[in-house]
């Protein structure tokens, strides 16, 4: 009778795969995985990522001045905003 191979245990198993899939997000795409690896190691909930990236291109599209704020209360994201101005570098007074 053959012997039966033992399969490694489930969490074995998708840590391997979860180490295969970021070697293979690391050649495939750099920038991805430092997203995904700083997401990681800092616990920040991923789905805020998006909102922020809309934020700033809705910033690039317009002005392109402008300011990102993120509101946060208990630990819990609540809005944000992003806050678009003109770039003028005139004084105050007219006579100058």
């Amino acid at each position: 009778m053959a012997k039966r191979q033992l399969l490694p245990p489930q969490s074995t198993a998708m840590n391997q795969n979860e180490e295969k899939y970021l070697q293979v997000l690391k050649t495939l795409d750099p920038e991805l995985y430092l997203i995904k690896t700083a997401l990681e190691q800092t616990g920040v909930n991923p789905m805020i990522l998006p909102r922020v990236i809309r934020v700033l291109g809705n910033l690039n599209i317009g002005s392109g001045y402008g300011e990102i704020i993120i509101l946060i209360k208990s630990r819990i994201v609540t809005q944000i905003k992003g806050n678009e101005s003109d770039i003028l570098n005139m004084p105050i007074d007219s006579k100058t």
